[in-house]
């Protein structure tokens, strides 16, 4: 895997990133000569099954009921009486 430098990358981008496409190659960047970032192609996939379109998402019929003064759960124990 290619490194380049952060200083390096910022001016030359847009070379780093038509690399990219042609060979595929991810490039790392480094700062200090530590690697912080990747440059890579995107996934070809895209999740078939999300969070919403899952079959076992469920949000309750009062998720967005505003509480009430009367609605007492949010006090301790000791003063619901």
């Amino acid at each position: 895997m290619k490194q380049v430098g952060l200083y390096e990358a910022k001016s030359k981008l847009s070379a780093l990133v038509s690399a990219l496409i042609e060979s595929g190659d991810p490039v790392s960047l480094t700062k200090h000569g530590q690697v912080v970032a990747e440059l890579r192609p995107p996934s070809s996939g895209s999740p078939t099954r999300g969070g919403l379109a899952s079959q076992d998402f469920y949000i309750s019929p009062d998720f967005d009921r505003l509480p009430s003064p009367d609605d007492r759960r949010d006090q301790p124990p000791e003063s619901r009486q």
